[in-house]
């Protein structure tokens, strides 16, 4: 039996998997735009979304790709529409394209960084899942164009939006970014590891164990969290304000989720009880320490803080 119309909408949706991408994006995008001096404006929002647009389609052509695979694996198969039954390979694929020549029309009119930037993630969005190259099954690989495409080419297509900035503004961020998502590649290796398996995939966690993978990916984190006290306190990118909201909102966030997995014995689940709502808070902090100042400043108000408060 066929999907229905609504079926194939919502499986339309269910490939773009927004929702696990709009809150890191918004962190990435936003320290990119803070390195550079940039400010809330047409070009921050239209970054935003060539961004949006950009990881939007690694991650559907991801699945495109892996539908053979993800149909080996129960949770997998229903998570993915394609494999589910309910998008076809080839409407998979040219929603996918769509997706990209949108992204590269909109980096195309933000400027030559920008574009080069947003060309190259594009790129390697399509060499990382497409099964000739698949570079997400090559050890090392894996970990540098996941970072890359997910994390470090969209800081600095924002950056090269602006003006720029001195080293020390954007390369402890930058270095935060990269360690979080290559903590985040590692995560979903060893959350999928015994899948991929399976399925005959290789990456970095299967080539050098799950328990050296595990190390790995709490250096990682370790590196991330070294990056963002220099970031936060030692660069200042971000005022205190800001950072204060982004704790009392993780604080919550966490908590919330937390009361539901602290009896686990599982590391991954634990893991995850904290990384949504971290991810969360830190971008609605950084939506508000841009947006704050322009509203107040339109109501009439005097504000001193530039783009923060």
């Amino acid at each position: 039996m066929s999907p229905t119309m609504t079926g194939r909408l919502r499986g339309i949706w269910q490939l773009t998997r927004f929702q696990e991408y709009v809150a890191f994006v918004v962190i990435t995008t936003f320290l990119g735009a803070a390195a550079s001096r940039g400010s809330l404006g047409w070009p921050l929002i239209a970054v935003l979304v060539a961004n949006w647009l950009a990881v939007g389609f690694a991650f559907m052509i991801n699945d495109v790709e892996d539908a053979p695979d993800d149909a080996l694996d129960p949770a997998k198969a229903l998570r993915n529409p394609v494999s589910a039954g309910v998008l076809s390979p080839r409407l998979g694929r040219s929603l996918s394209y769509c997706v990209a020549g949108l992204a590269a029309l909109l980096y195309a009119t933000l400027g030559l960084g920008p574009f080069i930037a947003g060309l190259a993630c594009l790129i390697l969005a399509y060499l990382y899942s497409w099964r000739r190259v698949r570079l997400k099954a090559i050890p090392i690989a894996d970990l540098i164009s996941h970072a890359a495409m997910l994390a470090g080419l969209q800081f600095l297509a924002a950056y090269f939006v602006f003006d720029g900035g001195p080293t020390p503004r954007w390369a402890f961020p930058l270095g935060l970014v990269l360690a979080i998502s290559l903590y985040g590649q590692l995560f979903n290796e060893l959350r999928d590891f015994d899948g991929d398996l399976k399925a005959g995939v290789t990456h970095t966690a299967s080539y050098i164990g799950s328990r050296a993978a595990h190390r790995l990916m709490l250096v990682w984190l370790a590196t991330g969290a070294v990056s963002a006290i220099m970031t936060f306190f030692a660069v200042r990118l971000i005022p205190l304000e800001a950072l204060i909201l982004a704790v009392a909102l993780a604080g919550l966030l966490t908590w919330w989720r937390l009361r539901r997995t602290v009896r686990t014995r599982s590391m991954i689940k634990l893991h995850q009880a904290f990384q949504k709502p971290v991810e969360v808070a830190l971008a609605i902090a950084l939506i508000a320490w841009f947006a704050v100042p322009p509203a107040v400043t339109s109501l009439g108000l005097p504000i001193a803080m530039s783009p923060g408060w």
